[in-house]
């Protein structure tokens, strides 16, 4: 669904200037009829995250959540929260391709479409019990994070459509654990990005899927999207081959 609202770039610069523009790995570049043309090619990579490795939450009591996260509540996701992410989501990933090459009006409408796609299971089912949001202590804060994980099919991250229900899953798929957890959407406030609310989020919803008996979590990230990928890597999620991997088919 993200892939929906990636566009193709086209600049009116000389061969010197295309030729020094800056790189990012979700665009081929090329130059053709005295302009340059960014094209759509995104790719992600996978990752999964053994649970077990993952601290428990800090505790509201204890002290730990100090700094600019102390006025920051986490709470259970609730249906009515679908109607209040797109704007933080927009903004979350506002220089992030794809959300960067839209206007703000036309980035809301990007986020609002990729939230309907996993609010209707599009992404697998929600998995309510390990999604949260968080708030601040003011309106502009509220919300101010959120994490949502749902559960795709059984099977290898290494295949091209692991990730993906070929049929609907039964309405017990998460009770019975069918298939393993994935980490569809997380994201949090520029305000307060880097200060470790995501990895609080991704704590609570990691201690609630051992609960329910799961081991592990699966991810996906855009590759170029240095700020995801190192957030993945910092919280222990080690990186799976690529389904088109050279190493796969030699």
């Amino acid at each position: 669904m993200l892939d929906d609202w990636f566009r193709t770039i086209e600049l009116g610069i000389s061969l010197e200037e295309f030729n020094s523009l800056p790189r990012h790995a979700a665009y081929k570049y090329e130059y053709l009829g005295g302009s340059a043309w960014l094209t759509p090619d995104p790719r992600y990579g996978r990752a999964l995250l053994d649970l077990a490795s993952i601290a428990p939450p800090a505790a509201p009591q204890d002290g730990s959540a100090s700094g600019s996260l102390a006025n920051f509540t986490r709470r259970p996701f609730s249906d009515a929260d679908w109607g209040r992410l797109a704007g933080l989501m927009a903004a979350a990933f506002e220089q992030v391709p794809p959300f960067c090459a839209l206007d703000s009006q036309t980035a809301v409408a990007a986020a609002r479409d990729c939230l309907r796609h996993t609010r209707e299971g599009g992404d697998g089912p929600l998995i309510l019990p390990a999604c949260f949001v968080a708030e601040g202590p003011h309106a502009w804060d509220n919300p101010a994070g959120a994490i949502l994980v749902t559960l795709v099919p059984p099977g290898d991250l290494t295949e091209w459509h692991s990730l993906r229900w070929q049929q609907p899953p039964p309405p017990d798929a998460i009770e019975r654990r069918l298939g393993q957890p994935h980490l569809t959407w997380i994201f949090s406030s520029p305000r307060i990005a880097g200060h470790g609310l995501g990895t609080e989020l991704l704590r609570l919803a990691a201690a609630n899927l051992r609960s329910l008996g799961f081991t592990e979590l699966a991810s996906t990230f855009l590759i170029g999207n240095v700020r995801s990928m190192t957030w993945h890597w910092r919280n222990g999620f080690r990186l799976v081959q690529h389904p088109a991997s050279l190493r796969k088919h030699p």
